[in-house]
């Protein structure tokens, strides 16, 4: 399967070097590279509208990107029990285990479904699966998501995971329940009995 690893969008254009000011457009491409995956390029429009047109058409995907007028910073969890669903996202693409696929493409569709995801291109990999290509709206960070192979009888448990994921985070179970225990031992006090 081909690296599907994407980097978020570039702060500057691929082409002149001039910064993408806020409230501004632009074009991202994604072009096959040697080592078999693919690269991303971020254009201004000038630089877009001058590449030649067997560039775009080489492209295995193109999409045209507004930067939000304020450059918001990627939100963090506010409490230690609450994880974003984008940050579980973010973790297990970094990790690319091939279990989490299922719990990968729930959550994006529910931060699709929430407007934070937005897909821009529908492709088909070697294996003839379709990846959705998403774009973070906050960060403008790429995700390409295969659509797992699931039967009727694996959504409860994917569904389990996904809940275990947004409420503990990538933390095994049992290291959220030794944080829950306290540090010290507690003792219990006989009582005189008269």
């Amino acid at each position: 399967m081909a690296d599907w690893r994407l980097k978020p969008r570039a702060q500057r254009c691929a082409g002149c070097g001039a910064p993408f000011a806020p409230g501004g457009v632009g074009h991202s491409l994604l072009t096959p590279d040697a080592d078999g995956g693919f690269a991303r390029r971020d254009l201004c429009p000038a630089c877009f509208a001058a590449l030649p047109a067997q560039e775009k058409a080489a492209a295995s995907a193109a999409w045209a990107f507004t930067l939000p007028a304020s450059a918001r910073r990627r939100e963090e969890p506010a409490a230690e029990h609450r994880v974003s669903p984008e940050a579980v996202l973010r973790a297990l693409a970094e990790r690319g285990a091939p279990g989490d696929r299922a719990a990968i493409y729930v959550l994006a569709l529910l931060l699709e479904r929430g407007k934070r995801l937005v897909e821009r291109q529908v492709a088909t990999d070697a294996a003839g699966r379709r990846v959705h290509l998403y774009e973070c709206r906050g960060t403008g960070e790429a995700f390409a998501v295969a659509e797992p192979d699931l039967a009727a009888v694996d959504l409860p448990a994917v569904q389990r995971q996904v809940a275990g994921l947004l409420e503990h985070g990538l933390r095994p179970r049992a290291a959220v329940l030794r944080r829950r225990r306290p540090s010290r031992p507690i003792y219990r006090v006989k009582r005189n009995r008269r």
